[in-house]
């Protein structure tokens, strides 16, 4: 089982990695904007109805009026500037990012230094689709939450302020986590690992940074340094299956085939219902072989039973029987395999197999020269086709 596409370069894989953090980074904002009160559910309502009623793709309106709101209170109202925030964030959990982004540059220009306008700035801009411009406001986003964690811990003394000083840092790794995603899309892939490594060393109990650096050092080839990372994840939040997924892709990669299996098992244990660990585990014992082989192939089908597009469970259960002599139980997995990733010879090959076994010669060589075809393509065209990796649901 793997995570990893198997030819991809280790530039593509961090970039794959990181990107798929975003939806994390989109339920982020809580940690940053104050809990709605009535008056914010309110204020939201109205700014939204306004925005509505104006044109819905009338972003300067929106953020026009957001803005008003926040001057007519005062910039040094905090609690109007925390309404209006809240408002811009609620825009970014409806996905209407243009307009956040529009509302959130009017909070900058009104308080350039606030960490929680920046990001959400950063946030909104990125998830619209302008990597470009969003990475400056992300680089000055961390700095602020940078420059807030420091004076958290330099006025840290009674309980309170200590617990403050840790949300400080918390936000402060949210930022350096975002930016880690920013500097992914936009090619730094060298600096986005140091952005996720001082996030994970500024809050080592911050779930999202240590997932973050297990998933930037797998991209990046580091097997153990992920494993060590998602460990830590899995131990912050023992419930969630992607961190078990990939701290068993981690070890597997690594070389720790016990530790992976184990991994694996007890994924597939507490979440009967993810694919993947089925999967990962199907995997491993049909490779370990002998008396553990049927339990894989077993594992294999119940992966299918929950989601029946899952290219590698097809074709590893179609090649494994038709090594034991099933080919007539192989035809329709692999053949699904086939649909599923047609630029792939492996499925092809294995169903010519198949058919040769089974006596339909016709099929076999039919099959055959579909292998030639594609291994032919790709040497005219440089490209080899990547698996690509089966991961769990949120």
């Amino acid at each position: 089982m793997s995570a990893r596409a198997q030819n991809s370069s280790p530039t593509t894989t961090l970039l794959a990695s990181l990107v798929c953090l975003l939806l994390l980074h989109v339920s982020a904002p809580r940690a940053h904007a104050r809990t709605p009160t009535p008056d914010t559910a309110s204020l939201i309502e109205q700014a939204t109805e306004h925005a509505r009623a104006a044109s819905v793709s009338d972003d300067e309106t929106f953020a026009q009026s957001l803005a008003a709101q926040t001057r007519a209170a005062s910039v040094s109202d905090e609690d109007a500037f925390a309404r209006s925030l809240a408002a811009a964030y609620a825009l970014v959990s409806e996905g209407r990012f243009n307009e956040a982004a529009a509302a959130f540059a009017s909070l900058v220009e009104l308080r350039p230094r606030d960490a929680a306008a920046l990001y959400g700035a950063a946030l909104a801009t990125f998830n619209a689709g302008r990597a470009g411009e969003a990475e400056p406001l992300a680089r000055r986003a961390v700095e602020a939450a940078l420059e807030a964690a420091r004076a958290a811990d330099d006025a840290s003394g009674g309980p309170v302020r200590a617990s403050d000083a840790r949300g400080a840092r918390v936000r402060a790794a949210d930022a350096l986590v975002l930016l880690a995603v920013v500097l992914a899309v936009r090619g730094g892939d060298a600096e986005a690992l140091r952005a996720v490594e001082r996030a994970a060393t500024l809050a080592p109990e911050h779930f999202d940074a240590q997932f973050a650096l297990g998933r930037a050092r797998f991209g990046a080839g580091d097997d153990a340094g992920a494993a060590r990372a998602f460990r830590a994840a899995v131990a912050l939040n023992p419930s969630d299956a992607r961190a078990r997924f990939f701290l068993a892709t981690a070890l597997e990669h690594a070389g720790d085939r016990e530790g992976a299996l184990a991994a694996y098992r007890e994924l597939a244990e507490r979440q009967p219902n993810v694919a993947e660990g089925h999967l990962g585990l199907g995997v491993l014992l049909v490779k370990r072989g002998g008396g553990e082989a049927e339990e894989g192939l077993s594992q294999l089908r119940r992966a299918l039973e929950i989601n029946p597009d899952l290219y590698e469970a097809r074709v590893t259960l179609g090649r494994a029987l038709v090594a034991r002599g099933r080919a007539a139980e192989s035809v329709e997995h692999l053949k699904r395999a086939a649909e599923l990733a047609p630029g792939n010879p492996e499925p092809h090959y294995q169903l010519s197999l198949a058919y040769r076994r089974l006596g339909r010669k016709a099929e076999a060589a039919a099959e055959s020269a579909i292998v030639k075809q594609i291994h032919e393509s790709r040497r005219a065209s440089g490209a080899r086709a990547p698996q690509i990796p089966a991961t769990p649901e949120e």
